[in-house]
């Protein structure tokens, strides 16, 4: 069989560049720490780590939900709380006031002191989260929930001021697990806006069984309240939102049902505050899950695709001699010729 100088050198690169695939791989191996660098060097292997990596990354997500959502909840946690404390003020103050040893000039001082409360906790019910969404808007949530508007007279209600709700009642949820959702908040509406069982408040919605009673907003039971304590005079039951006529109740009677309506506001917000417990305890348990599973997942990860080093140094250095011989063969090869025994 005759071989021509042209085949001896052809066979001898391509040696060489094999040699050279291999070598230049298992350094790329060794650089990255991965065994699998192409999906070829092992197809089953890499659809196992493409879908591992998938999961890994749904689950970092929902990680970034859970810090998110456990912002949103404790940020409205401070502000419930904060309500709660300035509630339970006006609360004393109402009492205090409801003293026959006070005159009309010491109750007017007492609802000054609870129009500074009502804007307080008007501030407190406009919250924002870290980017600037409105806690209690609901899905609504780039514009201020809660604003003071005059409610035009319609006799024989004078002309007054109103908190109005801008939000709607929606409530946003975050996923925090592949097949768990958490409300993120509450809407102001349902928090503020329609506490059940006064005998003052806006007309129920048809939604709402009248059984229930009609509800009111906690802005409305201190506005009344400062009204009485400014005036020093009871107001009409039953009236619109806000609407604080001059009326059939004493001074005391209208205090007293206030008092009754405060303690009805706090323990609606107080049962909201339960919510958010109860939300963030779950959250942190999921948390703790998910983690757990992202270990699992990075261990099985690792197993899957990263690089036996020992077994990989031992085989470049048996390439690197492999290289070496084909090189020092081609060396020998290109410089036999029959002209050399002529």
């Amino acid at each position: 069989m005759r071989i021509a100088t042209t085949t001896a050198y052809t066979q001898s690169v391509s040696a060489m560049n094999a040699q050279n695939y291999q070598l230049n791989k298992t350094m790329l191996q060794l650089s990255t720490g991965k065994r699998i660098i192409v999906p070829s060097d092992d197809p089953a292997a890499s659809a196992r780590v493409l879908g591992l990596n998938q999961a890994i990354e749904r689950t970092d997500q929902f990680q970034n939900n859970i810090s998110a959502l456990k912002s949103d909840l404790q940020i409205e946690e401070t502000a419930l709380n904060s309500i709660v404390n300035t509630l339970q003020r006006v609360r004393e103050l109402a009492i205090q006031g409801n003293n026959d040893t006070y005159d009309a000039n010491q109750r007017k001082d007492i609802a000054q002191e609870i129009k500074q409360s009502l804007e307080a906790i008007t501030s407190f019910a406009n919250m924002a989260n870290g980017g600037g969404d409105f806690l209690f808007g609901g899905f609504n949530n780039r514009d201020v929930p809660f604003e003071m508007v005059i409610i035009p007279a319609v006799p024989p209600v004078p002309a007054h001021e109103a908190i109005a709700y801008k939000g709607d009642q929606g409530q946003q949820f975050l996923q925090i697990g592949p097949t768990r959702q958490i409300a993120s908040g509450d809407n102001g509406y349902d928090l503020f806006m329609n506490i059940k069982g006064s005998d003052n408040g806006s007309p129920p919605p048809p939604a709402v069984d009248p059984s229930y009673g009609i509800p009111m907003s906690v802005f409305a039971i201190v506005k009344e309240l400062e009204f009485a304590l400014e005036t020093n005079e009871g107001i009409q039951g039953h009236i619109p939102e806000n609407a604080i006529p001059s009326g059939t109740e004493d001074f005391h009677q209208t205090v007293s049902r206030s008092i009754g309506n405060i303690d009805k506001a706090l323990s609606h917000i107080v049962d909201a505050q339960a919510s958010i417990g109860a939300r963030l305890n779950a959250t942190d348990n999921q948390e703790s899950l998910n983690e757990d599973y992202l270990i699992q997942l990075n261990s099985t990860l690792s197993t899957t695709q990263d690089l036996d080093y020992a077994e990989a140094i031992s085989r470049l250095e048996l390439e690197q001699v492999g290289l070496q011989a084909a090189q020092q063969s081609f060396t020998r090869i290109q410089s036999l010729s029959l002209f050399n025994y002529l």
